[in-house]
């Protein structure tokens, strides 16, 4: 079983990102959020305009992180289970790792394995780093999830069935093409929409449930 999962609002109890932006450009948060919303503007976009009122380094950033949220209720035992039972667990996200490593570092959980974008956090501003492909991706949801996942498939031992646990538009392209999908917030909402199948969830304890209900070893 390859589990492909979010980091922002799924993992932790609470999106870094967001975090950061409401606290240090609120004024350009709810200038940009509405636009967002409606569609004028796409997630990418969002990010890198709302990031560009950030004037911070990287120790203020991640001390106010770190602050801010916690892996959810039941994160250290899910990863311990995929462990044990031989599942592969990935962590793929349209966040920074550099936000992710601490907080992952914090958690005693720096091995795990992360696909992500990156931001370089100064005084003067903050420079956002994707791969390419976030520029080609047709969802421009930051990091291209699905593009990752495709060289997390390539690449894994046992692909199937691939499992996605996530939160928000940045994993809807992800959701539309997974075997078993996990959502709450966002994600659950723009799911429903599209009459799309999903185990809605709160804590890991639940996924790990699910899944050994599921797939019994």
């Amino acid at each position: 079983m390859l589990i492909v999962c979010d980091f922002d609002g799924t993992i932790t109890t609470h999106d870094c990102l967001n975090l950061i932006v409401q606290d240090f450009a609120a004024e350009a948060w709810a200038e940009i959020e509405p636009r967002l919303r409606a569609g004028e503007i796409d997630l990418l976009q969002a990010i890198e305009e709302e990031f560009l009122h950030v004037r911070l380094t990287e120790e203020q950033v991640v001390r106010h992180v770190l602050k801010g949220t916690e892996v959810r209720a039941g994160f250290h035992e899910f990863v311990t289970w995929t462990e044990d039972v031989g599942h592969e667990l990935v962590i793929v996200s349209a966040g920074f790792r550099v936000l992710i490593d601490a907080v992952l570092a914090t958690a005693g959980l720096s091995r795990l394995r992360v696909f992500s974008g990156d931001a370089c956090f100064t005084p003067q501003g903050t420079t956002i780093q994707y791969p390419p492909s976030a520029q080609e991706c047709a969802s421009r949801c930051g990091m291209c999830k699905a593009d990752a996942v495709r060289e997390v498939v390539a690449a894994s031992v046992a692909p199937s069935p691939l499992v996605h646990v996530g939160d928000g538009l940045s994993d809807l392209c992800v959701a539309r093409t997974a075997d078993i999908v996990f959502a709450r917030a966002g994600l659950a909402r723009l799911l429903q929409r599209e009459h799309i199948q999903f185990y809605p969830f709160e804590d890991f304890f639940e996924v790990r449930r699910v899944l050994e209900a599921l797939t019994p070893i």
